[in-house]
């Protein structure tokens, strides 16, 4: 099973991703501040993570810069999420080493789409391999 974290100082927000992921097979945990996510992080070593920019204790850019500074860190999928008007944001979030950025509120098929590409299950291509038909002539 993977392992996601997510990072977001609000509980609705936090409550509204787990319902939309909560369908695919994956183990959600969470951190409400900038300094819990970084030694969540480092404890839990997550599979995916989904950061709100903005956060107490530091900025979800903050933790995506120190993240991708360790080594474990260097190729961990992060969805850095925020308010529709941080859009100017966006190249630094890129450059800090997000993988996606994504508006809120968020779009939950938008989320599951980006957290799918990001993160494929083994289970789901193990399906798409076994029910795979020949082209009829």
């Amino acid at each position: 099973m993977k392992r996601i974290l997510v990072v977001d100082s609000d509980p609705r927000v936090c409550q509204a991703i787990h319902k939309t992921l909560s369908i695919m097979p994956h183990s959600i945990s969470f951190a409400f501040d900038a300094v819990t996510a970084v030694s969540e992080a480092r404890k839990q070593n997550p599979d995916l993570m989904v950061i709100d920019l903005s956060l107490p204790a530091g900025s979800g850019l903050l933790v995506v810069e120190r993240l991708r500074a360790l080594a474990a860190f260097m190729r961990t999928p992060m969805i850095v999420i925020a308010e529709r008007g941080a859009r100017f944001e966006t190249e630094r979030v890129f450059e800090a080493g997000a993988n996606a950025f994504l508006p809120k509120p968020l779009n939950p098929h938008l989320l599951l789409h980006y957290v799918a590409r990001l993160l494929p299950t083994e289970e789901r291509h193990g399906v798409w391999r076994d029910t795979a038909q020949p082209l009829a002539k």
